[in-house]
């Protein structure tokens, strides 16, 4: 019988497990996890041979019954800039990739997170969309939150004072078609005696995905399951063009999604960050004047992220001129404007650059 992954479970999820399966008190079961937890993911225990906590008889069966098994790291990557990128296997054989961007110091990070092995979205200026050119899976709720653990193992990151700061579930594939997996790594991420994130440390994106969860619309849904800040993958403010470079946009149109963005702020308050890749054609006066008109009806703030070609697609990257005077635009109505640098781009760990060869082999 295969073991239970221990980094798939939730508290709660571990509480029960350890009632149902390890036969632990229920009256005692709350202190176990806590104490499983804190071992974990606060001292990084590797094996529950360390588990001291426990008394030997219950730490054999817990060995027996729960595994700590991470996916594997089989390359890492250093950009001249200081970012760090990580292929990983995972126990199907498959490959993933993860990413920590360094802030200007180079002693804090932010880490991008991996959802998915490949991305059906098939968005055209989007590097896993063109190679994978299909989901291959989702990734379990371990071995999202594995990728943390694994990262903050390479750069020793296990005092109080965190050196990875933030998390961006930003990686390969789309957090809100894998939504139940990524609430327990979030939970886990948030959980003070897990990693102990705050709920403003963390930022889950979607292209607006307006599927159904739980009777609910799924952003609805996230907004209190997840309750962190979310990144609204727009691109473009006219629904035409916006159609001709994220397909999604057919089935999920702006205004279908804005009643539930409008929703998101309603519920946790956190503006929605409008993330936006700077292209040649989508730096118009004309897409400004949309997305204003958008930004007016969703509490938002727009981040402008510098374009990394495609060796295969016609995309070209805005001028600096464009980009400057787009922001400005936006800026002069009112609205938070940043322009984010790619970091990473020698060795293929920027925006929309996340698709290794062998992940695509394997697919």
């Amino acid at each position: 019988m295969d073991k239970q992954n221990f980094y798939d479970l939730n508290f709660d999820q571990l509480k029960n497990f350890l009632i149902e399966k390890a036969e632990v008190d229920e009256k005692k079961a709350k202190m176990r996890a806590q104490q499983m937890f804190n071992a974990v993911y606060k001292k990084n225990i590797k094996n529950f041979d360390e588990l001291t906590t426990f008394g030997l008889e219950l730490r054999d069966k817990i060995k027996n019954l729960i595994s700590l098994e991470k996916p594997k790291i089989i390359d890492v990557q250093k950009s001249k800039d200081g970012t760090i990128k990580f292929l990983l296997e995972l126990k199907d054989k498959r490959n993933v990739e993860t990413v920590l961007i360094p802030d200007k110091t180079l002693t804090r990070y932010t880490i991008c997170l991996s959802v998915s092995v490949g991305c059906y979205l098939s968005c055209e200026f989007c590097a896993t969309a063109q190679i994978s050119k299909s989901l291959v899976r989702n990734l379990s709720p371990g071995e999202i939150i594995s990728q943390i653990i694994l990262c903050k193992d390479y750069i020793d990151d296990w005092s109080t004072q965190k050196k990875i700061t933030n998390q961006v579930l930003m990686g390969e594939g789309s957090p809100f078609l894998n939504l139940d997996n990524v609430k327990v790594a979030i939970d886990n991420s948030k959980n003070k005696d897990g990693l102990e994130y705050g709920r403003t440390r963390i930022t889950v994106s979607t292209v607006g995905v307006g599927i159904k969860k739980d009777e609910m619309d799924a952003i609805e849904w996230a907004a209190k399951e997840l309750d962190v800040y979310l990144a609204w993958s727009l691109h473009s403010s006219i629904p035409k063009h916006r159609s001709e470079i994220m397909p999604i946009n057919e089935k999920y149109s702006i205004d279908s999604l804005i009643p539930q963005l409008k929703k998101y702020y309603d519920q946790t308050k956190l503006p929605i960050f409008i993330e936006w890749i700077c292209l040649e054609e989508n730096m118009t006066d004309e897409h400004a004047k949309e997305l204003i008109k958008i930004m007016k009806k969703v509490p938002s703030k727009l981040n402008l992220i510098e374009f990394n070609p495609l060796s295969n697609k016609d995309f070209k990257p805005a001028s600096q001129e464009n980009i400057d005077k787009f922001s400005k635009t936006i800026q002069d109505n009112g609205f938070l404007s940043l322009f984010r640098r790619s970091r990473g781009r020698d060795i293929n760990a920027s925006c929309g650059s996340l698709a290794n060869k062998k992940a695509a082999a394997n697919g």
